[in-house]
């Protein structure tokens, strides 16, 4: 599956700025920062697949 165009801008955007940065403790922040927005991601999709076909979750 292809990102939709905005996505990859802002997914490009995003790199270039990783990229340039050579501040070891704001890379460590923006990694964490990251970390916690892909398992928040990850909880809401399961949450709403869940919904939506009706599971029960443990």
């Amino acid at each position: 599956m292809t990102p939709s165009l905005s996505r990859q801008f802002s997914t490009e955007l995003h790199s270039r700025a990783i990229d340039a940065c050579s501040d070891v403790e704001e890379l460590r922040r923006v990694a964490k920062t990251l970390l916690t927005a892909w398992q928040l991601q990850a909880e809401m999709s399961e949450r709403y697949g869940a919904e939506l076909l009706g599971l029960k979750r443990a």
